[in-house]
């Protein structure tokens, strides 16, 4: 929460301006026992036990909210004793009714705008203003850029646009907020003796107008069998409903202050775009300050830090209430503001852009508390139409397209270097050079482009149009000039922004699950269904899509789009894992062996089989042999083995199947057998099994025939730690990793680690890491990288933090594999360490795990050792700081 205390009228900020020593609200979002409203648009009314504002606001008020409340109405320019001061209302010039709130007390004078213009029109009272203390005021187009035009340069424009496709024979669409400036224009076309009808939005608005306002211009109610010859006005979301889609031959044009942004016609698919606005430009923001003469300025809305820092850099002391999309995180103060916004198409004028997407993400990256986050996420969400919501949902995750979808990039470090440094006009060797101990790609955009301001504003969906496209070129020659292209079109920023969402590193500390909270606060619904729908759909896109429809319950399972598998809670005795699930009550659980493969889901339908890797990622060519004999219709969990009749087959062999997918895979073809194993049944027969119980799928699962290269995963009951240990042994002796420990009564929870399921691997000793940092051997090693330093995942923070440094365990081969990548993916240095994308995923065995200041983890291992390259998991499934520190002071015997 904001606070402005000195030695004038005392301020905070939370959802709306609030004067503590008056106990007032100022266009608050959410209901207040007192507020004054400055207008009757959906996002700064609310059900107020007590408003104060214009009669003709009130009426407006009245109309569109409904609803009982005490009304304090004041005439403009008249002093009223209110509050502990005197309130003058002033108009604002923004629509019918708008006021502007002046308040004198024994604090100071406060003058609070509200969305104004200084521009007079025909559907608004001239503003007016007085001379202030504080200023507190709105600042939608705070920017240089806007500036503009002659409001009857504009409306010349808008004629000439009617007249031209009326003269073709089409019917001229003008879309237009249905309260304000909708009246704006059927004032000034009616002046032009063009003959208007309003949709029916606008007409109920416009009725409303035309008893309040004398000689208003005549207007029709939209026919669509009527509409030839005629203009047609309705609000921006009603631009392909029913009524317009039956006038089959129009011609659309959008009247908004954002038409100034480059790209608006197609961004709004409209034909042709008009900067008509009802808030001021930035020139008249400028000249207002200049008029009330204040000793301080508050800014509200659109771009406000952009605008108070203007200020400041004119002299005026200034600062920004809320930020860009009304939410900035203040580092002044520390504090950060944060509003709910009405989803109103007035509100969201303006958003879609990736200029946006990468401010708020900024602002993310500077925020540390969940519920924040999760505030800036949900006003970001809310504010985007459908299609733009669903992008910057997956967007937000990090990746180019959704979890379920197996399109891969095949972008490199390498590649992003060459595109980067054509796209900043210099040498790799001038890149090397600025970017030199970075260690953060996007870090490395920025310094290259050397903050560079963009040429073009893309929208969230070009970008996305842009993603596929790249993934589509094919070969890096066609790939990094595509990539060239689009960087040398951004600014710093955002060419930094898109590099870190294609490479899958955001680096602003958002977990998918606080995707999840964003959309389920953005569209007021149950975080429980949101989790579940992504579950299901493994598409955060689609869950938003969901969401805002309110149809979240249509999430469904489906054949071939893979899920997130069910995780296993880690536990370091059978012991801890006994006491997790049974205590002293003497129940049993069952165990089945932890396997030494690969995790994947087969999925059968109609003749089709597929296998999906617990990444979603499309593995079928890989195992080509474990689609052959299946009939039912089906999703299986289970592991991928390297199996042999006469010989025991370990990890080591599998990595030899793992297919050669892009230019910086590293793995290779061999002929080594595998099998797959069976341990859970999700989808059957047309019907999700996910909700029914682990001994109901157990048993369906027992009576399904597997062919030749599939098996059954063997489970027994266990009824105490001892006989836990015991099982555990044999399973080890079966050179397994140990054992799975699940409730027979659990569900099967997609993507979720909880306590249903427990993984006890004690006696291997490994953790799951990724590689962040490189250096040459010795030796014979050193034409090759040798040496790794890894890191584990703080949950917290999302932070990848060094827990230790391996250089044995790997043959020589698989070294220089592992260098040929490596060499690609470089993006800083330190020392003789060269930093590299945080990308391979290795298991590391070790004797034991320690607290130590050596690393920024504050553990060390002792004698760690490489165990496998896992290339079935990515840097989201690396371990975690908490399961590390849960190991401290157990000593864990390698094995032998």
């Amino acid at each position: 929460m904001w606070q402005i205390r000195e030695e004038m009228i005392d301020v905070h900020y939370r959802d709306g301006v609030y004067l503590p020593a008056h106990q007032l609200w100022l266009d608050p979002h959410r209901s207040q026992d007192c507020a004054f409203v400055s207008h009757a648009h959906a996002d700064h009314m609310g059900r107020h036990r007590e408003v104060i504002l214009s009669e003709n606001t009130a009426r407006l008020m009245r109309a569109r909210l409904g609803g009982e409340r005490i009304e304090q109405l004041l005439a403009f320019d008249t002093p009223t004793a209110l509050r502990g001061g005197t309130v003058t209302l002033l108009p604002a010039g923004h629509i019918f009714g708008s006021a502007q709130f002046y308040m004198e007390s024994d604090q100071g004078s406060l003058l609070y705008t509200g969305d104004f213009k200084l521009r007079p029109g025909k559907s608004a009272e001239p503003a007016r203003w007085r001379q202030a203390e504080t200023l507190i005021m709105e600042t939608t187009f705070g920017l240089p850029r806007y500036v503009f035009p002659p409001a009857e340069q504009i409306l010349q424009e808008i004629r000439k646009f009617c007249l031209e496709t009326l003269e073709e024979g089409d019917v001229p669409v003008l879309l237009g907020y249905s309260l304000g400036k909708a009246q704006e224009i059927l004032a000034s076309l009616t002046e032009m003796g063009l003959t208007v009808m309003l949709h029916p939005a606008v007409y109920k608005m416009t009725q409303l107008y035309g008893e309040m306002v004398e000689r208003f211009p005549p207007f029709e109610r939209l026919v669509a069998e009527e509409a030839a010859g005629k203009v047609i006005i309705c609000p921006p979301n009603a631009s392909r409903s029913v009524a317009l889609r039956k006038i089959k031959n129009r011609r659309v044009a959008m009247l908004s202050g954002w038409a100034m942004t480059p790209g608006a016609v197609h961004r709004y698919q409209c034909d042709a775009a008009f900067p008509l606005s009802d808030h001021a430009d930035y020139p008249d923001l400028l000249r207002y300050v200049e008029l009330v003469q204040p000793r301080r300025v508050l800014t509200l809305h659109g771009f406000a830090s952009e605008f108070a820092a203007d200020l400041r850099a004119r002299g005026v002391e200034a600062w920004s209430l809320t930020g860009n999309n009304q939410l900035e995180l203040t580092l002044a103060v520390g504090f950060v503001a944060a509003t709910n916004v009405n989803p109103d198409p007035a509100a969201s004028e303006g958003r879609g852009t990736f200029s946006e997407f990468t401010r708020v993400i900024d602002t993310i990256a500077r925020v540390t508390g969940k519920k924040d986050k999760t505030v800036l996420l949900a006003h970001l969400l809310r504010t985007l139409e459908k299609e733009e919501a669903a992008l910057a949902a997956v967007f937000l995750t990090g990746r180019p397209f959704p979890q379920s979808d197996p399109r891969v990039l095949q972008v490199g470090g390498a590649l992003i270097r060459r595109a980067v440094s054509l796209a900043a006009g210099i040498s790799e060797a001038e890149y090397r050079a600025k970017t030199s101990g970075l260690g953060d790609l996007g870090k490395s955009v920025l310094s290259a482009l050397n903050g560079r301001q963009g040429l073009e504003d893309f929208s969230l969906e070009e970008t996305g149009r842009f993603f596929n496209a790249l993934e589509q070129a094919r070969g890096p020659a066609a790939k990094t000039q595509l990539l060239r292209d689009q960087l040398a079109r951004l600014g710093a920023q955002d060419a930094a922004a898109l590099v870190r969402v294609l490479t899958g590193d955001l680096r602003i500390g958002l977990k998918e699950g606080l995707v999840e909270d964003g959309i389920a606060e953005a569209f007021a619904v149950k975080g429980e269904d949101v989790r579940e729908a992504n579950m299901l759909t493994g598409d955060l896109g689609e869950v938003c899509r969901l969401a805002l429809e309110d149809r979240l319950q249509d999430a469904q399972l489906r054949v071939f789009h893979p899920i997130k598998v069910m995780l296993a809670s880690p536990e370091p005795t059978a012991e801890a894992v006994w006491q997790r699930f049974a205590g002293e009550n003497g129940s049993s659980v069952l165990v089945e062996d932890k396997y030494d493969g690969i995790r994947a889901q087969i999925h059968v339908s109609q003749g089709r089989v597929e296998i999906f890797s617990r990444d979603s990622r499309l593995i079928t060519g890989q195992f080509p042999e474990l689609t052959i004999g299946w009939e039912e219709e089906l999703i299986l969990d289970g592991e991928i083995l390297a199996h042999a009749a006469d010989r025991h087959l370990t990890f080591f062999d599998l990595q030899k199947r793992l297919g050669r997918k892009g230019q910086d895979d590293f793995f290779v073809d061999s002929d080594i057998p595998v099998i797959f194993v069976a341990f859970d049944l999700l989808y059957f027969s047309g019907k999700s099994w996910l909700k029914r119980s682990l001994q109901e799928r157990r048993a369906q699962l027992e009576q399904i025939a597997l062919p030749v290269h599939s098996r059954l995963a063997k489970v027994q009951p266990v009824h105490s730690a001892e006989e836990m240990e015991l099982a555990f042994r044999d399973a080890r002796a079966r050179r397994n990793e140990g054992l799975i420990v699940k409730d027979s009564e659990s569900l099967y929870l997609p993507g979720r680690r909880g306590g249903a399921w427990v993984k006890l691997k004690k006696a291997l000793a490994t953790l799951d890491v990724v590689i962040i940092g490189v250096e040459r051997g010795h030796g014979k090693r050193s034409e090759v990288l040798s040496d790794y330093t890894f890191a584990i995942r703080d949950e917290e923070t999302d932070a990848l933090l060094t827990i230790g440094k391996a250089y044995s365990g790997l043959t020589d081969l698989e070294i220089e594999e592992l260098t040929a990548v490596l060499e690609k993916q470089v993006i800083g240095q330190r020392g003789r360490v060269r930093l590299v994308q945080p990308n391979i995923v290795l298991e590391i065995a070790f004797d034991s795990i320690q607290s130590s200041t050596r690393h920024n983890s504050g553990l060390s291992l002792r004698f760690p050792r490489i165990k496998a390259i896992r290339r079935d998991k990515t840097v989201r499934d690396i371990d975690t700081l908490g399961h590390a520190q849960s190991l401290v002071g157990t000593q864990l015997v390698a094995e032998k």
